[in-house]
């Protein structure tokens, strides 16, 4: 959005660890982690994150509700919510842009993405969001392998 905030319908990443590992909840208990993709920090105007998680909050659980989860406030026990602020702080992302994209426009889409590897300095890569081939869970893991795969190439063909 223009407004760096959310629409009305925001899209979520659901995950319910606990179905894979039972130490991420307690004894007849579940944990769900939801990721809702929102704007970044913009340094040219106050932006109102308290309203803008309230909002978000209620948007995903009115969805929650409709996906069948009629009952889940009434079980939330216990809840955090981190913001552009507090990614920018504990992990030093620009911005607290954590989806990679400071301006989602065509320089930052395929191959105008920033590669993996720096071109000057060539033991440099880069792994993330923010470089190719975007962002987004998948994208990140896929970005990964890519590097991970490239060095190994690449050292083994140096030897």
């Amino acid at each position: 959005m223009s407004d760096k905030s959310v629409g009305d319908n925001p899209s979520f990443y659901v995950h319910a660890p606990a179905r894979t590992d039972r130490a991420a909840a307690p004894l007849n208990h579940d944990t769900i982690s939801v990721a809702v993709a929102v704007g970044h920090i913009d340094e040219t105007r106050k932006q109102e994150w308290d309203r803008i998680r309230d909002k978000t909050r209620k948007a995903v659980i009115d969805r929650l509700k409709r996906q069948g989860l009629e009952d889940i406030e009434s079980h939330i026990k216990f809840e955090i919510c981190y913001m552009p602020e507090n990614w920018e702080n504990a992990c030093n992302i620009s911005r607290g842009s954590v989806f990679g994209s400071l301006g989602h426009n065509i320089l930052q889409m395929g191959y105008f993405r920033p590669h993996n590897r720096h071109d000057k300095y060539k033991n440099l890569y880069f792994v993330g969001g923010s470089t190719h081939p975007g962002n987004g869970i998948p994208n990140v893991l896929i970005s990964a392998k890519l590097v991970s795969e490239r060095i190994f190439k690449e050292n083994r063909t140096e030897k």
